[in-house]
């Protein structure tokens, strides 16, 4: 006697979520006075490394506003323990701000970058694959949305750093840069201002450290205002000096 087939069903294909990118990111924004900015800023950073990160934390130091900036970073630290939010009491430095940022970090990829809506995280994709051979990467803003003043400031700016401290940068003060968390070990940052940025550059230099630069899209800022002044970027400029000679 036969026994009957029983029919089988095809066996279904399951859908799998695609593997993140970055499986761990520590992202380091420091704030001042962008109460426009965040509301906006910080959802659309969620969304991005949701996409890209296995595991995130935001990071932002908030460098003594005296709008409502602290109080939209409380509100969304209190719905999101992802969310960190730290507050310097009084105006004390773009730098110690980053610097306050860099010695929260917990992940073992760090991303710097402002709060300003300037830059889409989800570039930082495409930062990522060049730590296999680099201890930092560092954006080269692509298609610059500033005034032509601004620009022209920073290409000086640029031009004037690679020839006191010695730097084949492009871009010293493009705001997306990735760094291996082991990279904030190895560099020694003292800078309280705008100045940090060369001296990320120089001490990772000095260091042995190798970098990478990857051209980053540039978007126009819609909410706030710039805290770079021209009047501040020349004083920076003649501090570049007092930089190399402290290295």
């Amino acid at each position: 006697m036969s026994l009957a087939t029983i029919p089988t069903s095809e066996p279904k294909e399951v859908a799998t979520a695609p593997e993140p990118v970055i499986p761990e990111l520590s992202v380091v924004m420091p704030a001042l006075n962008e109460e426009e900015a965040l509301p906006v800023v910080i959802p659309e950073a969620v969304q991005a490394l949701d996409e890209i990160c296995g595991r995130w934390e935001i990071i932002v130091v908030d460098d003594g506003s005296t709008d409502r900036t602290p109080q939209i970073l409380e509100e969304f630290a209190a719905r999101d323990p992802r969310i960190r939010a730290f507050t310097q009491y009084g105006h004390l430095g773009y730098g110690l701000a980053i610097r306050r940022g860099f010695e929260a970090v917990r992940y073992m990829v760090v991303c710097l970058t402002d709060s300003d809506g300037q830059f889409d995280l989800r570039e930082a994709a495409n930062l990522y694959p060049f730590l296999k051979d680099a201890d930092m990467v560092g954006g080269i803003r692509v298609g610059r949305e500033d005034t032509w003043v601004r620009r022209r400031i920073s290409a000086t700016y640029n031009w004037l750093q690679s020839r006191i401290l010695g730097l084949d940068v492009q871009d010293v003060n493009c705001a997306l840069k990735l760094f291996r968390s082991s990279f904030l070990y190895m560099v020694e940052l003292t800078e309280d201002g705008f100045l940090i940025d060369a001296e990320i550059y120089a001490r990772a230099h000095r260091a042995g450290l190798r970098w990478a630069q990857v051209g980053v899209t540039h978007r126009p800022r819609v909410y706030g205002e710039s805290k770079v002044h021209l009047s501040l970027a020349f004083g920076t400029l003649l501090k570049l000096w007092k930089l190399r000679r402290r290295l």
